[in-house]
């Protein structure tokens, strides 16, 4: 739009009309533009107006129904205009109120104020029939305002006027899209949120759709039953792991900020919580980094028979969090988007939860989804289904095929043996290697026992004095020494053979003590009870020179040359088949294994005993053992402990039975 200069001219010699036309053509540009603010658009129509008609002051005044004008905006070219506006606030409301009464532009003065006259030019611009509002324009000159001037005046401010009531419905035309936007929002919103009634299905839904809604980063949605409070769902995430520290955190938040009952704002550091809030929210905060948080509650929907009766107490059902990561924008849209979405929300969570709560709600649901099979639109499709399902079915009851059950184990050879500590002492020598060859009753390992060492040779020293002292008593009953012959007086000889035998009985004693320390010493010499292989592995580091106890264990002797076994571990839920079916087909039921070593090479043999008793396996798992005897000359490179994979027949069952036992066995378990 370009303004052309009234041919009053003349009477505005001190206006500039080329100021006047840039004037109009920038405010043009500004009305059209989308990302123009009211702010910015009268700020910039006061300043380059004051300038183009050289006036004091300006000022821009908003009306509305049943409402005195009020002063939207205003400006001044320097500080006594200001002022001069200032004194002159009553005269200028007063004349901008009779001009938007009378609809028309107004010229009133002059006005004495500041020692000089001053002028007021007012147009009204156009009036809102819907709406009944109004806009005024007004101007604040000290210039003498003749009545050709003020005509020039009002050509100017109604072209202005023109463009500022352009730019007003501009304004109003973006609002009515974005509330058509919003509201296009919130009815999809509601939809969605009211899809279902399903309980988890609803909790997605909520979290995700309101996401979408309020144009935030993340939001969460926590249950609220009673005292606990729990994390039922999170925007962009299917599945929850309920031990990270940030579900941990968000829920202990939850439940500080269930009782409390209001919103919950935070952002940036500011909020005024008390400290049973501030530091569960500081908790999760570290874990999070969200900059903008707000937790809502959702409170349970009114009766209708309450209808709106105040001071009811409504129970917290759940909370909204909504989190922005970067910062919002719009603090106050954030505020009322995550307002707007929480009454459908509540009423949402509560339905779910209601229904969730009646009795075979899940097997009402699923007759729900099948009732579109009865449609005669669909009833080829079911009939069809129904005979593939028959089919399938029949297949399943009347195939035959294999049923074996597996179980794990390991190779061993039949005739092993454990070396075991004779007593207490300290390892003085190994005689053997790892996987050395022995022969029965060949020495492994030589134990030394010091206190041993040390009694045989005290009995050894006592043996040696009794010895001495019955060949003193003898020598000495030998000796004939004549009567009436001076020297020691001769011991009777019944003394003397009493002294003799009762040395004899005490020197039998200690021979007999020699003897079995004699023995114990022996026995410290570990030997192999069978002809074979150690199979024991880093002797020298685990025995060379360490103390042991009786009966601890040693080494391991195998006849790896022999006939090998494979020991399983049947599991303790499928002994009953492998006991039925020794049963009915004969103890020595076949077995197919597999080496997990070398997986190409499949073995077979035959189930030689089954225990009677359950054992517990390392694993701390109910297992039956079970041994398993093949032709060893058909497996190669057997290994001691070598793993295995085996397969028991049990004869022949239905193939929906071999493929669905376990299922059968759980669900009759669960029965009982």
């Amino acid at each position: 739009m370009t303004y052309q200069p009234p041919a009053l001219d003349a009477e505005l010699a001190h206006a500039d009309w080329q100021g006047i036309e840039h004037l109009l053509d920038e405010l043009t540009g500004l009305a059209r533009q989308d990302a123009t603010t009211a702010a910015v658009f009268y700020r910039t129509l006061l300043e380059q107006l004051i300038t183009a008609l050289d006036a004091d002051a300006g000022a821009i005044w908003s009306s509305a129904p049943g409402a005195s004008v009020r002063l939207a905006y205003h400006n001044a070219r320097n500080t006594a205009a200001a002022q001069l506006a200032r004194e002159l606030l009553a005269e200028r409301t007063a004349t901008v109120e009779l001009a938007l009464r009378e609809a028309k532009p107004r010229t009133a003065g002059p006005f004495t104020a500041g020692g000089q006259n001053s002028w007021l030019i007012v147009d009204p611009g156009a009036v809102d029939a819907a709406s009944a509002k109004g806009l005024a324009i007004e101007l604040l000159t000290k210039h003498d305002v003749a009545p050709a001037s003020a005509r020039a005046y009002a050509r100017v401010l109604a072209a202005v006027s023109e463009l500022a009531e352009d730019f007003e419905r501009r304004c109003e035309l973006r609002s009515l899209r974005v509330a058509a936007n919003s509201w296009h929002q919130y009815e999809q919103y509601a939809q969605q949120v009211h899809r279902s009634l399903d309980a988890e299905q609803a909790s997605f839904a909520l979290a995700n759709e309101a996401r979408r809604v309020v144009g935030c980063d993340r939001v969460s949605l926590l249950e609220v039953r009673g005292r606990a409070v729990s994390v039922a769902a999170v925007s962009g995430v299917d599945t929850l792991d309920r031990r990270s520290p940030a579900i941990r955190a968000l829920e202990q938040l939850g439940r500080r900020a269930a009782p409390y009952g209001e919103p919950i704002w935070y952002h940036d550091g500011a909020t005024d919580l008390a400290d049973e809030l501030l530091a569960p929210l500081e908790a999760y905060l570290e874990q999070s980094q969200a900059r903008v948080l707000a937790i809502m509650p959702l409170l349970e929907p009114a009766d209708r028979d309450q209808g709106e009766v105040e001071h009811v107490t409504r129970r917290v059902i759940g909370l909204l969090v909504a989190e922005h990561f970067h910062g919002t924008t719009s603090p106050d849209t954030f505020r009322d988007r995550l307002m707007a979405v929480r009454g459908h929300a509540a009423v949402a969570l509560h339905n779910a939860q209601v229904h969730s709560r009646m009795p075979l709600a899940r097997v009402s649901r699923a007759l729900g989804h099948l009732r579109w099979l009865t449609s005669a639109r669909q009833l080829p499709k079911t009939v069809l289904a129904l005979l593939t399902v028959a089919a399938v079915t029949g297949l399943l009851i009347l195939v035959p095929t294999d049923f074996e059950i597996e179980a794990k184990g390991e190779l061993q050879p039949r005739e092993r043996r454990e070396v075991f500590a004779s007593d207490d002492g300290v390892v003085a020598e190994l005689l053997v290697t790892a996987g050395e060859k022995v022969t029965a009753g060949e020495p492994l390992i030589q134990l030394r026992k010091p206190e041993l060492d040390l009694e045989l040779r005290r009995v050894l020293g006592e043996l040696e004095t009794n010895q001495k002292q019955l060949a003193s008593v003898r020598s000495e009953r030998l000796q004939d020494v004549p009567s009436g012959v001076d020297g020691p007086r001769r011991r009777d000889p019944h003394e003397l053979a009493a002294e003799e035998e009762e040395l004899k009985a005490k020197l039998a004693g200690i021979e007999a003590q020699q003897k079995i320390l004699e023995s114990q010493l022996t026995a410290l010499t570990i030997r192999s009870p069978i002809a074979g292989q150690t199979l024991t592995w880093n002797v020298e580091q685990l025995l060379a020179a360490r103390p042991v106890e009786r009966g601890q264990a040693l080494l391991s002797v195998a006849n790896v040359d022999g006939p090998w076994d494979l020991r399983l571990r049947v599991p303790d839920d499928r002994a009953g088949y492998v006991l039925a079916a020794r049963e009915e087909l004969g103890p020595e039921l076949r077995v197919t294994f597999m080496l997990t070593a070398d997986p190409n090479q499949t073995l077979t043999g035959k189930l030689a005993d089954l225990a009677l008793a359950t054992e517990l396996d390392a694993e701390q798992t109910s297992t039956v053992a079970a041994t398993v005897t093949f032709d060893r000359n058909d497996a190669a490179g057997l290994r001691p402990g070598a793993t295995a994979v085996a397969k028991v027949y049990c004869g022949q069952r239905s193939l929906g039975f071999v493929w669905f036992h376990d299922l059968y066995e759980y669900l009759r378990s669960w029965w009982w």
